[in-house]
């Protein structure tokens, strides 16, 4: 089981590499240098830790009716609001923060899905007869 720190520096280097792999992809969203992507990725780690689950209920009843689009929409705002706090990180436009934000979950799921604390299991089948 991992400590909360542990987990807290895990969560912002997963969101370092979703941030990096979101600025190579797409041309609306730049970062000036590493260190830029790293306080970046602190702010919106930050963000995503404290003020998504308040903005979460608030919208509840928006994510119910738009059967979880709203939740795509609630992380573009957060990548926005990063690029708001952090002059040399820029997302220029709604479609960029909601693209960026879609690879950023992508890659948390990804990561996610590996660590071992992880609810995701992966069964197979060898073949054969089944018994």
């Amino acid at each position: 089981m991992m400590f909360r720190f542990q987990y807290i520096l895990y969560r912002i280097c997963v969101n370092l590499i979703g941030l990096g792999a979101a600025a190579l992809i797409f041309d609306n969203i730049h970062a000036d240098s590493f260190y830029a992507l790293a306080a970046s990725a602190l702010i919106l780690t930050f963000f995503q830790t404290f003020l998504r689950p308040v903005l979460l209920f608030l919208t509840l009843p928006f994510q119910i009716l738009s059967l979880g689009i709203g939740y795509l929409i609630v992380n573009a705002l957060l990548l926005g609001l990063t690029a708001h706090f952090m002059p040399s990180f820029t997302v220029n436009g709604f479609w960029a923060a909601f693209f960026g934000s879609l690879l950023i979950s992508f890659v948390n799921i990804i990561f996610d899905s590996f660590s071992p604390n992880s609810n995701i299991r992966f069964y197979y089948h060898k073949g054969g007869k089944n018994r």
